[in-house]
């Protein structure tokens, strides 16, 4: 026998447990929350952050993310979206940013939830350049609109590619074509894991924290169409990721007991060119001429407001049409609006045609009816200058529904014209969170070690303020994951 097999051995240790941080969903939301729980996990603040001892004495810390596409289709809406945020520069939202977010609620939208927006915008902005990401005001497609916004260069494809490494420098670890189903609680009522299905069939990955950020209900035909009270197909998805947007997440967090926000039977809408296959195929030019639907009729006030301001009611006006479609037409005055193009993001051309009733034919209307609808809109146009830069106050007398701006006579061929159709870029309902992103119950108290951001969570009611949702998924996406972070090395 050996002289070392005679000397005293030292106590066998356990090894530390291991710490782990459930991601659901790998949007803007998701990837913040990755990346702020690895990064406060390991004992930084960001990229030039200095490692700490924390996250040791704690144990082995882990993050891993849960994504239902496969790589090259991650990333939900985020990956399609131009990514505008509703500020003046990187730093400075408006005057009144708050204010105009609860009035396009009426107030029902959680003033603490925006005035958190408000106070973490400065030190998220400088995060997330931190991470590589650079910013620039541009021209948007709401041609007649003077509110500014600022777009991440590269748009929200370019929030995916700065973060998406940083999370795997971090050490995150992804898990492609995996769905979450349920959650896992323990005696105490604290989430403790999550069940998953994925290429190797359903699993339980222990959590000491679930961070929900998987979008809202969107891609599920059945769910929305119980939720909007009328049947849901024929809304046009504006982006694929909107399919793999199906609810689970929010489901899940209801079972779990979960209280409910935002408004259910809504969602953010936006008018689109049925004929073409580009995501976010936007005609915002609406203003510039008149709307009719399949039966040759004005349903709407196109000029009521500038077009950031009455876009989305419009899309849904244009959904309850029947056949869910409608159709802008216009004249050569079209052309005395410059900025024309950048208010058309279809890549399919304008249906054009000498006369009316050569055009009604092309569209499949009532030509009778088609040219009575313009004999008295042109008969109703007062008289006045057009300026297509701002309301014009040049509007309609005696007709039902008015044009309140921007109303000329069609008159002078060639005229035109876009089919337009209301596409889906996502739900209003979803869960109510804390200003530290938890989620709470009915009671209003945190569920321990459940968190949510992005647009699973509901504080949208009636319409939707625009250039918020990729900026409340980063900040609350960051929030969410320091919060998880934090929790797990306290426990």
């Amino acid at each position: 026998m050996s002289e070392t097999a005679n000397r005293p051995q030292p106590p066998a240790t356990s090894a530390p447990p291991q710490r782990t941080v459930v991601v659901i969903g790998s949007g803007i939301a998701g990837l913040s929350a990755a990346v702020s729980a690895a990064e406060a996990l390991a004992g930084t603040q960001g990229p030039q952050g200095s490692r700490g001892e924390e996250a040791g004495e704690a144990g082995e810390a882990r993050v891993v993310v849960v994504e239902r596409a496969e790589p090259h289709e991650a990333g939900g809406n985020t990956r399609w979206t131009s990514a505008y945020l509703r500020l003046d520069d990187v730093y400075e939202p408006g005057d009144s940013f708050v204010e105009d977010i609860l009035a396009f609620s009426d107030g029902r939208t959680p003033a603490a939830y925006v005035e958190t927006l408000l106070d973490l915008l400065p030190e998220t902005m400088e995060w997330i350049q931190e991470h590589g990401v650079r910013f620039r005001r541009l021209p948007t497609y709401f041609i007649n609109s003077s509110r500014r916004r600022l777009q991440p260069v590269g748009g929200g494809e370019a929030l995916l590619a700065a973060l998406r490494p940083a999370a795997e420098r971090l050490g995150v670890r992804f898990r492609y074509g995996t769905t979450a189903h349920r959650l896992v609680r323990d005696d105490a009522g604290r989430v403790s894991g999550v069940v998953v299905a994925g290429p190797d069939g359903e699993e339980t990955l222990p959590a000491d924290s679930v961070i929900i950020a998987s979008g809202g209900f969107e891609g599920d035909t059945d769910a929305l169409s119980e939720a909007l009270g009328k049947d849901a197909s024929g809304l046009r998805p504006i982006a694929p990721g909107v399919l793999f947007n199906k609810g689970e997440g929010i489901r899940m967090a209801l079972e779990a007991g979960a209280r409910a926000g935002g408004q259910w039977d809504s969602f953010h809408a936006e008018p689109v060119d049925p004929r073409s296959p580009d995501p976010e195929a936007l005609v915002m030019v609406f203003p510039y001429g008149i709307l009719v639907n399949e039966r040759g009729e004005r349903f709407v006030d196109e000029g009521r407001g500038t077009v950031d301001e009455t876009y989305e009611s419009t899309a849904r006006a244009i959904w309850q049409q029947p056949g869910g479609t409608a159709y802008f037409l216009t004249d050569r005055s079209f052309e005395s609006v410059t900025a024309r193009d950048r208010g058309l993001l279809t890549t399919a051309k304008p249906v054009v045609a000498d006369s009316l009733e050569d055009l009604g034919r092309r569209l499949g209307l009532p030509a009778e009816k088609l040219a009575e609808t313009v004999a008295t809109f042109n008969s109703s146009v007062r008289q006045g200058g057009f300026d297509w830069r701002q309301p014009d106050g040049k509007g309609t007398e005696g007709l039902d529904p008015p044009k309140s701006n921007w109303a000329v006579p069609l008159a002078d061929p060639p005229f035109l014209a876009y089919p337009i159709v209301c596409a889906i870029v996502f739900t209003f309902g979803g869960l109510e969170t804390t200003e530290q992103a938890e989620v709470v119950d009915g009671t209003g108290a945190p569920i321990p070690g459940l968190y949510a951001a992005g647009e699973c969570t509901g504080i949208y009611h009636g319409k939707y303020p625009g250039g918020t949702s990729v900026l409340r998924g980063m900040i609350f996406g960051r929030i969410a994951g320091r919060h998880a972070a934090r929790a797990l090395s306290r426990s």
